[in-house]
């Protein structure tokens, strides 16, 4: 029995023919779980907010039909709808910090569901469903505000806030893009047996399709607003039928990188690693109170060598590559290039073109405010004191065609570009240098998995031909797969395994490495 169907339904935005949906048609059954499945832009969210009636109609226009539990929402007045939301079908959304008020603290929003409510609900049920998914100390989650509770606590409450009313048909949108592959998995394994235990209908949405396929029964592809391929999960991984489909099958078939590696010239050396931050400041030292970030790190990286560090949220990525970058105070020995340490990189500047860093989000580390032209030739006048123009020109159109874009996007600005573009940019910007070493910090992780694709592609054929050096930091560890010879896995400020990348995935030592690789999906 259909619980939810789409039928010939097209969203597009007013006074334009394109369309952002283009006439799909789908059901969702009883108790089943559907996966949609696409790159941004696909229609996947449109496709989501349209069930809710979310869609600002001075902005969207929609033909077609929508029907949950044979009642087409298109019929419903505010207060039906009102009456929908929540009690027949309930939204998770992607980013729990933006859907939470940050001026109100968690009780108080949860009420609001209550308050909603045709049943007799009352403060049992809102414990009873923070139990639900897992969430322990009541009293304190309730009385905190988002900001105060970690990422995967924010985004148990979002789910607790949706099963409240016991809907039954539950729609959650990437619901666990911003957490790491343990909490990824922790998170999806609580929405599986809520769905189970509720006897709910659930549609999931992501990009990820390996994802998808563990916890979803039937399949939707979509890409460019349209449904491509619609099949259960078995057969859309044994027999796909769209070039699309494959393609995203294809890059999660990643192999490893056997290239054998000279350990003759040692690009990086770190030896007995510290770094600590105040926690509490007194005026006497003994009553200082610090948390070390980092405890003892030893890591070799060699000419023409990929090393991923891996690791979830707060184990240290991110503070190692600041401490390899010099950004922050720390205790041991850095050596870069076998010259480049913390008792002359202050002193002169002009070393820091050996190495370069690649930030998480293009979109972040590239001013708004200055050209392509003027992002790439910075460093050329500023680190190299390059002063001819025609000379700086010539090195930033040389190093745009080297990552694939045009001469003619100098002039433009970074938010002219897509996700993907902007990550090229931010590689030239390294990469005019002509540093030896890359710090690359999850450099891929806020991009569609084709375009993921594309930058890997394009980072492995840079290295192959500058003979370049990777700092690879990443809780992918299908990315790792794909891009490193060996491999640190770090956990809670400490290296507790490292080695070949093969070795550390086909036969890890540590139960903590087992745990990552588990909740990762890798098959072999």
């Amino acid at each position: 029995m259909s619980i939810l169907e789409y039928k010939n339904y097209s969203v597009s935005l007013n006074n334009t023919s394109m369309p952002l949906v283009d006439n799909i048609s789908f059901k969702l059954e009883k108790a089943q779980s559907l996966g949609i499945v696409g790159e941004s832009g696909s229609g996947k969210s449109l496709t989501a907010l349209s069930a809710l009636g979310l869609l600002n109609k001075k902005t969207f226009s929609t033909t077609g039909d929508i029907l949950v539990n044979n009642k087409n929402i298109f019929n419903l007045n505010n207060r039906e709808l009102n009456e929908l939301r929540g009690n027949e079908i309930s939204m998770i959304f992607q980013e729990p910090m933006l859907s939470l008020n940050p001026v109100k603290d968690l009780h108080s929003q949860i009420y609001e569901c209550i308050e909603l409510s045709n049943d007799n609900l009352d403060e049992s049920d809102i414990k009873n469903s923070l139990h639900a998914v897992g969430l322990s100390n009541v009293s304190k989650i309730l009385s905190s505000y988002p900001h105060m509770i970690s990422g995967g606590q924010r985004q148990r409450f979002m789910i607790a806030m949706s099963i409240l009313r016991k809907p039954n048909i539950l729609i959650a949108d990437e619901p666990t893009t911003a957490l790491d592959v343990t909490l990824q998995k922790q998170i999806l394994d609580t929405l599986r047996n809520l769905k189970n235990d509720l006897d709910m209908s659930m549609i999931l949405i992501s990009h990820d399709i390996e994802l998808i396929k563990r916890y979803c029964d039937q399949i939707l592809v979509m890409k460019n607003g349209s449904i491509v391929e619609d099949q259960s999960a078995s057969e859309i991984f044994s027999n796909p039928q769209d070039a699309y489909t494959k393609q995203l099958l294809k890059f999660k078939s990643l192999s490893f990188r056997d290239n054998i590696i000279s350990k003759e010239n040692k690009v990086l050396e770190i030896e007995s690693l510290s770094c600590k931050y105040l926690t509490k400041d007194s005026l006497f030292k003994s009553s200082k109170e610090y948390f070390k970030a980092l405890d003892n790190i030893n890591i070799d990286i060699y000419q023409g060598e990929s090393v991923g560090i891996v690791g979830e949220s707060g184990s240290g990525k991110t503070t190692l590559a600041m401490s390899i970058m010099h950004l922050l105070s720390y205790e041991g020995n850095i050596k870069i290039c076998n010259s480049i340490t913390k008792d002359n990189i202050f002193s002169d500047r002009s070393l820091r073109r050996n190495f370069q860093i690649i930030f998480q989000d293009p979109f972040s580390s590239l001013s708004p405010r200055m050209t392509i032209s003027q992002i790439l030739s910075e460093g050329l006048v500023n680190l190299l004191k390059i002063t001819d123009r025609e000379k700086v020109d010539e090195m930033c159109i040389d190093i745009l065609s080297e990552v694939g874009l045009d001469r003619d996007m100098l002039k433009r600005y970074p938010q002219e570009f897509s996700g993907g573009q902007r990550q090229r940019i931010a590689i030239a910007r390294a990469l005019v240098l002509q540093p030896r070493l890359l710090i690359l910090d999850e450099p891929t992780s806020a991009l569609d998995v084709l375009v993921q694709d594309s930058i890997v592609k394009l980072l492995i054929d840079l290295q192959s031909k500058y003979n370049l050096s990777y700092c690879f930091i990443s809780h992918d560890l299908n990315l790792i797969k794909k891009m490193c010879h060996r491999t640190y896995v770090m956990r809670d400020s400490s290296i507790v395994e490292s080695g070949l990348t093969k070795d550390i995935f086909c036969n890890p030592k540590v139960d903590y490495t087992k745990e990552l690789l588990e909740s990762s999906f890798i098959d072999y």
